[in-house]
């Protein structure tokens, strides 16, 4: 019996979805920093714990009814799952955001060329808008294929990078908690619980017309959600690996634009090259897809003139729009999406129930006719 999924398909789904997620928040630590090792030890497990459960959920399921829909339009997803009006909104919201996240990148490959090397802001952001467009010139399927190979390999080195130091800074770590009560850093939310929550909400925003986009992709429903279990699990936990390793560092990297670059170059000087290579490739892995997604609402034809011309302007705008501070962006961006992305989830939530209980009553009905036909 032929197999419903493609182990390969399964795990280069998982890598497109990771490598859209994981950009410079991620690969940088702002993220981790912000929305899980402020919180703490057991703040930054509970948060970790809430986006993972969230993450699972919308991932699968968005995946799934993608597969199933196959829009042409990647937006519609949230006329879909949230209605007319409110549906409409977000069609129109989501890009917008989609276009800031992706300022956010270009400001972010600024900061870690000046960072790194000194170099002045200016040079990264231009380098990187100039790839971002040059990739989503190339179409959806060739921008696939180069950011699902890509993400494996951030995560992977992401993970070493943050147990290497929770082993080595096993001091730092144990006074952790003592440490962050002294000093004061960015928290994306009042809470751990709330900051979990926003973190999995915004990555829906975020995630979701691309996810429903390469759900369309998939040959069958387990193959859907297998490719989006896979992806946000193993998403979730690079990113509390990370955020336990920033946490045992604390001190030193609290303060700083890119501080998962500071500790990876503080204890392997000798591949500080290769993770500045890595990381800006998490900002390139997402910053082609935002860029992809926000002129995909302007002209669903990526061949068309409308669609590169889109690209072209906005890719000038961003590069401009990129000289804003990268952590300010991030903690500004972020949280307050991440509030609009929890009603998301609770439309898709309803969604799912009612297509569950509508599946039910069709099978139920079936049933009934088949038995009156005997």
């Amino acid at each position: 019996m032929k197999k419903a999924y493609s182990t390969a398909t399964v795990i280069n789904l998982a890598g497109a979805m990771i490598a859209y997620l994981i950009g410079s928040g991620f690969a940088s630590g702002q993220e981790s920093l912000q929305f899980f090792t402020a919180y703490g030890t057991w703040g930054c497990l509970g948060a970790g714990v809430c986006a993972g459960l969230i993450y699972l959920f919308f991932s699968t399921t968005i995946m799934e009814d993608g597969r199933k829909l196959q829009l042409t339009q990647s937006n519609d997803i949230f006329r879909y799952y949230c209605g007319r009006y409110l549906g409409t909104f977000y069609e129109w919201y989501t890009p917008f955001f989609l276009f800031l996240v992706f300022v956010v990148m270009i400001s972010g490959a600024g900061a870690i060329l000046n960072e790194y090397y000194g170099l002045h802001p200016l040079v990264g952001r231009a380098i990187m808008a100039g790839l971002s467009l040059a990739v989503v010139l190339l179409g959806l399927n060739r921008m696939i294929d180069i950011i699902g190979k890509i993400g494996p390999i951030i995560i992977i080195f992401g993970i070493i990078v943050g147990l290497a130091n929770i082993f080595l800074s096993h001091d730092g770590f144990a006074t952790a908690d003592q440490t962050l009560a002294a000093i004061e850093v960015n928290r994306a939310a009042p809470t751990w619980y709330l900051s979990g929550i926003i973190f999995a909400a915004f990555g829906c925003i975020l995630a979701a017309p691309f996810l429903a986009r390469i759900g369309a992709t998939t040959r069958s429903t387990t193959e859907a959600r297998l490719g989006g279990g896979l992806g946000a699990v193993t998403f979730i936990i690079a990113c509390m690996v990370m955020a336990y390793g920033l946490m045992a560092s604390i001190g030193d990297i609290y303060a700083r634009n890119v501080p998962a670059l500071i500790l990876a170059d503080k204890m392997f000087p000798a591949v500080g090259i290769l993770f500045f290579l890595i990381l800006f490739g998490a900002v390139f892995s997402t910053a082609v897809p935002m860029l992809w997604l926000t002129c995909n609402r302007i002209s669903t034809d990526e061949r068309s003139g409308k669609f590169r011309l889109s690209a072209l302007v906005l890719t000038l705008i961003a590069f401009f729009g990129g000289q804003l501070p990268f952590a300010t962006l991030v903690n500004t961006i972020y949280p307050f999406t991440g509030y609009l992305g929890i009603l998301l989830i609770v439309c898709i939530g309803v969604r799912s129930v009612r297509s569950t209980v509508a599946d039910t009553e069709t099978v139920e009905v079936n049933d009934e006719v088949l038995e009156r036909q005997r």
